[in-house]
């Protein structure tokens, strides 16, 4: 401390000084170790004067208490001030943390917890599906789908038995997979068809929009918009081929049935989980049939009348089944 300095804090001391001098060497106190310890000295200083001194003008006991208790004061306030500040340094990245970590749980699975929720169509229904982030699904009936009720952070996926169409919200970093039997389709954000029923021989997928990957456990094979993927359990042999129409293959979930040069055994396979009915062979002969029609689904009576116009194959209600004949000439 500089002669000047000294001055000024003589000043302060007795009163005489400025109201921002005053400050400034409280601050000074209650701030700095060398201030404290100046401070200190100082009043040791007086105090041995005040004892063994007279006739010299030192500040008395209660002088030096009321100072002593400001700057006490001040010093409290200050640690005060400095460990609120570094707790909040501390305490408040760490709650903006938690809290967009909450969030961000609320809204994807990020710890893997989230439980799975699984439906099954029964044959005679359909459904729709609105997934939380904005995809959807329709099912065709005997449908099986498990799904999470939250997505992860890297990856959606679901598992289907069935038939199933899916409109994908597109999530670069976030792709949807759906697991089919022992067969994976990924996706980036697309509509696609998928057809795995547990009881057929084939896995078919069919593009309409975007781009999808087929992966089996030794190939994959890349979809573009318009073609369509058969999958072969046994052999495991996958097809590829362009179609005119993609969307055709899909219409059953605006209630259409879609028949293209398709064999009777099929028809009848996709009748009986549409409308839970059972059909009974009498005559094998009848199944060298093959049908292709486009029509809106109405009632099982009405869609057998369309084929039986169209072939000459014979549909009799008999009790709880549905015979099936040739008609005769």
């Amino acid at each position: 401390m500089n002669l000047s300095g000294k001055e000024t804090i003589k000043k302060v001391i007795d009163g005489s000084s400025s109201k921002e001098n005053a400050r400034c060497v409280v601050e000074w106190f209650s701030s700095t170790i060398e201030g404290q310890q100046f401070l200190s000295d100082m009043i040791d200083r007086d105090m041995y004067l005040e004892e063994f001194s007279s006739g010299q003008k030192t500040i008395s006991p209660i002088q030096s208490e009321i100072i002593l208790s400001r700057i006490d004061k001040e010093i409290r306030h200050k640690r005060y001030v400095r460990m609120a500040r570094l707790t909040a340094a501390i305490v408040v990245p760490f709650v903006v943390l938690l809290g967009f970590g909450l969030y961000l749980n609320s809204q994807v699975d990020i710890f893997g917890k989230s439980p799975y929720d699984e439906i099954y169509i029964p044959k005679g229904e359909s459904a729709r599906i609105l997934f939380q982030d904005g995809s959807d699904v329709y099912l065709n009936a005997d449908t099986k789908i498990r799904y999470p009720r939250k997505f992860g952070l890297t990856k959606r996926q679901v598992y289907v038995e069935g038939e199933a169409y899916f409109n994908v919200t597109p999530a670069k970093r976030r792709p949807f997979i759906v697991h089919a039997g022992n067969v994976d389709v990924k996706v980036l954000g697309t509509s696609f068809n998928v057809k795995a029923y547990e009881d057929e021989e084939k896995i078919e997928v069919v593009l309409d929009e975007g781009k999808i990957e087929f992966r089996t456990s030794g190939n994959q094979y890349a979809l573009l918009p318009g073609q369509q993927l058969v999958y072969h359990k046994t052999n495991g042999e996958s097809v590829v081929r362009n179609l005119s129409k993609s969307t055709n293959l899909s219409l059953w979930k605006n209630n259409v049935f879609y028949f293209h040069d398709t064999p009777l055994e099929e028809v009848l396979r996709m009748l009986e989980r549409r409308y839970d009915v059972s059909f009974e062979i009498k005559d094998e002969k009848a199944l060298r049939y093959s049908y292709t029609l486009i029509t809106r689904q109405t009632t099982i009576t009405d869609i057998l009348g369309e084929l039986e116009k169209i072939a000459p194959v014979k549909f009799t209600f008999q009790k709880d089944k549905i015979l099936v004949t040739l008609r005769r000439p």
